[in-house]
């Protein structure tokens, strides 16, 4: 039997509502393929596939009613929040511009519109659109923290004005909680830490993330003591994170319990072996027993960890030399160059701009062709530097020809 429009409409909603939304979709899309182009067969169908998380078909089914039902505001609504879910900001961003245009106090769209400009890095637009939240809904707890990250990304310190208005708004928040937590150790405050993760313990003593972030805060404060019984908390119950073993580790070191503090670093360096701090206080715990071998590996490893690489401290060394030879400061200019020479061997343009330093801007000529030839000897033992730079091997007809200027220089002078 062929139900009628109507009343295929009431069947769907009350399948709707029980949860059976395969049905749904599966009975509204037979009714559409059948002629039916009422507005709640493709609506039913749109929600039934949002819940489903089927967000392209939800898409098509609701592009589809929008050629039937143009501007119907229930189908805009709903196809711009899924836009924004299938991550489609440019679309979506001009359906809620719309919305805003429409109702300047509307307040779900003003929300869309800072977090698609955040996603975007539009940071000045996410601001407005927050502070326009915050204008219309004071309490509005999502615009309070997003409006602090904001800020705090940017280093301003007003974030806090508004990460500790949420508290006062929702004390005992753990999202409140912990990101003005965070944000007071970032900010060398670590003591007003400690009040926000005890009221949240108080409230639910099973939440490992606050011991943790309650035993850093200790750690922070020059307590590793007390630092120590809430890291160990957070481990019996269930974390088991990399953050967490290094600073209990460190803390164990820090009161000289150093068979404590390499069981724990230990695990540190299983769970993060890129992590140099947790290498060095290894090292130098294990450094204390009989294990020699094993606390030289992690103390080198350490070095090793912690070292830029050397071609990106060359590149700092030369950038410096370039700025004290602007400034006329020739010696200083030098001792940066011969630096970046002294850190990446590779690069002998670090010889040619001493060399240049000495001939062109301090009149050294002897000294001046001994570091040209240096020049022109490294990229004999290492042709391949010419082929790596292709400036090189105009630089280096350019210092041959000076090479042997400077030599009937000072042979005419006696100097040779």
């Amino acid at each position: 039997m062929v139900l009628s429009s109507s009343h295929a409409q009431e069947v769907n909603l009350e399948l709707y509502y029980s949860g059976r939304y395969d049905q749904v979709i599966t009975q509204s899309a037979e009714s559409i393929a059948n002629g039916d182009t009422a507005f709640n067969s493709y609506y039913l169908k749109a929600l039934s596939e949002v819940q489903l998380g089927r967000t392209q078909d939800a898409i098509s089914t609701l592009r589809q009613a929008q050629g039937i039902h143009p501007q119907e505001p229930r189908i805009e609504r709903l196809l711009a929040s899924q836009l924004y879910d299938a991550g489609l900001y440019t679309e979506a961003h001009s359906y809620y511009t719309v919305f805003v245009e429409r109702d300047s106090t509307d307040l779900a769209a003003w929300m869309k519109l800072a977090e698609i400009a955040l996603f975007g890095q539009h940071y000045e637009e996410a601001d407005a659109s927050l502070i326009r939240v915050i204008e219309l809904d004071t309490a509005n707890l999502a615009a309070l923290i997003m409006l602090g990250d904001l800020l705090n990304r940017q280093n301003n310190t007003g974030a806090v004005i508004y990460y500790e208005k949420a508290w006062r708004l929702y004390p005992g928040n753990q999202k409140v909680a912990y990101t003005l937590g965070n944000w007071y150790i970032q900010a060398n405050r670590p003591g007003e830490t400690v009040p926000l993760c005890e009221k949240v313990l108080f409230i639910d003593s099973t939440q490992f993330k606050f011991e943790k972030l309650l035993g850093f805060a200790h750690y922070k404060m020059g307590e590793p003591r007390i630092a120590i019984l809430h890291f160990e908390k957070a481990l019996a119950l269930g974390d088991s994170s990399a953050f967490t073993y290094k600073f209990l580790g460190i803390s164990h070191y820090m009161v000289v319990a150093l068979e404590d503090a390499i069981i724990s670093l230990q695990k540190g360096v299983e769970k993060d072996s890129m992590d140099a701090e947790v290498h060095f206080f290894l090292g130098a715990s294990l450094g204390t027993t009989t294990q020699k071998k094993r606390a030289m590996y992690h103390l080198d490893r350490s070095l090793e960890l912690m070292k830029p690489d050397p071609s990106v401290i060359s590149r700092i060394y030369t950038e410096q030399g370039n700025i004290m030879r602007l400034e006329a400061e020739y010696e200083i200019a030098y001792s940066f160059f011969e630096k970046a020479w002294e850190a990446d061997g590779s690069n002998p343009l670090s010889l040619y701009y001493m060399a240049s330093i000495l001939d062109n801007s301090m009149h050294r000529s002897s000294e001046a062709l001994v570091d040209y030839q240096r020049f022109i000897d490294q990229l004999n033992l290492h042709p391949e530097s010419e082929m790596k730079n292709g400036q090189i091997p105009t630089i280096r007809n350019i210092v041959e020809d000076r090479i042997e200027l400077l030599k009937e220089e000072l042979f005419f002078l006696d100097e040779q």
